[in-house]
């Protein structure tokens, strides 16, 4: 140990450890090797297994992104048939689940996620017996084959449990899942008991292929901490859930809204944008992303869908038209240019979501029945080499302190 002060810059802070250097929130540390997902930032260029994500929403759907991430590898026709078929199928919860939904309908639903999650889990058989097959240290073809069941599971019930907790929260009856609709299309009917609107079936659809996966954010790592344990898929899923609970992580296309409707005014815009380039001003919520330093290519798409659905409906609220004067300051102001500061995905995802009558909080819940999929087949890769996550810190305390009795204190 160097018992010289390094002094390392990462995260905007500088930081001091007589043990080396020490990189500030594990920023670009890499853990492991994947075929997943990869982004350059500097481009603006993200690929799903070597596929850019503008050719994935342009001809694709949700259902074969994620067979595509799961599995490497795009579906033949009767590939997606058997995968489809098998997700419908697998949609629904068990009763102790609906019941932990039900004994949590007042409360957030990132908690009733993370719990219902869970429960799936405590009564799942298969995932059971995986779990007992991983602690006899057994991940061969049958095992395998066991874990990817189970992931399909995950995908095709995430929906089921936020739609749930909507309805009881509301002390509206459940809506049952439906085999006859397309995943987007089926999640839209059980929120709101009715059949959706195809553009709006379009955008959810858009919106989960979007977020699918995204490399290894916090949510993905504290997936892969918890597996790395041998613990079982779903507390991993959970654990990742919790992840994305905190407002560093989830909830940036809510806040981006709640902007837009406090701004009021696209007139505003520039008055706005100026305001965030001094010290201490607000924080233009959507811009600017830990990773991307051009404009993130999800933005550009979802901004073309955003444009469609309020030409169909309408902007009452102004939403669109604020964000694009926004962006279009913060695109020509030297202070965001000399920063490489762009509009990210949530600049924009969250104005279709308002105006399909999605309440706040369930944007992140929308967030995590997209990503769940990449949550398991990072999960299923890491376990083809696994090993226990266990960092180090620099301790930077006493040692060999003389114990006072409590007396004499």
């Amino acid at each position: 140990m160097s018992e010289q002060a390094v002094q390392i810059r990462t995260g905007g802070k500088i930081l001091q450890s007589p043990c080396g250097p020490i990189i500030h929130g594990l920023e670009d540390v890499l853990i492991k090797n994947t075929s997943i997902s990869d982004i350059d930032g500097d481009k603006g260029i993200l690929w799903y297994r070597g596929y850019r994500i503008e050719d994935l929403a342009q001809h694709s759907t949700y259902e074969e992104v994620s067979y595509l991430i799961l599995y490497g590898k795009l579906p033949t026709k009767k590939d997606l048939e058997n995968y489809v078929s098998r997700m419908r199928k697998n949609r629904d919860l068990r009763l102790e689940t609906v019941e932990v939904i039900r004994n949590l309908a007042k409360a957030h639903p990132m908690f009733a996620l993370e719990a219902a999650v869970a429960a799936e889990g405590a009564y799942d058989e298969d995932n059971h017996k995986l779990a007992e097959a991983l602690r006899l240290g057994r991940y061969k073809a049958e095992e395998k084959e066991l874990a990817y069941k189970i992931a399909e599971k995950l995908v095709a019930k995430m929906p089921t449990i936020v739609a749930y907790h909507y309805r009881l929260s509301r002390n509206l009856d459940i809506v049952k899942p439906r085999e006859d609709l397309s995943h987007s299309a089926n999640f839209l009917y059980m929120m709101f008991g009715k059949e959706p609107d195809p553009l709006a079936v379009r955008g959810i659809d858009l919106y989960l292929m979007l977020h699918a996966d995204h490399e290894v954010p916090a949510s993905t790592f504290t997936a892969h901490v918890v597996a790395s344990t041998l613990s079982d898929l779903y507390s991993a899923v959970a654990a990742a859930v919790a992840a994305l609970k905190g407002p560093l992580h989830g909830g940036a296309n809510e806040m981006a809204v709640r902007s837009y409707l406090e701004i009021g005014d696209p007139l505003k815009a520039k008055d706005v944008v100026e305001a965030a380039t001094k010290p201490g001003g607000p924080k233009l919520m959507g811009v600017g992303h830990r990773v991307y330093k051009a404009y993130d290519p999800r933005a550009k798409i979802f901004r073309e869908f955003s444009k469609d659905y309020v030409a169909k409906f309408g902007d009452p609220k102004n939403l669109y038209a604020i964000a694009s004067a926004i962006e279009h300051e913060v695109l020509n102001h030297p202070y965001f240019q000399q920063r490489r500061l762009y509009p990210n995905v949530d600049f924009w995802s969250g104005i279709a979501f308002y105006y399909m009558g999605v309440p706040y909080e369930y944007f992140t819940p929308i967030f995590a029945v997209s990503r769940v999929v990449g949550w398991v087949a990072h999960i299923l890769e890491y376990w083809e080499n696994n090993r226990i996550f266990r960092p180090r810190a620099c301790y930077v305390g006493p040692h060999d302190l003389q114990y006072v009795p409590i007396e004499q204190r």
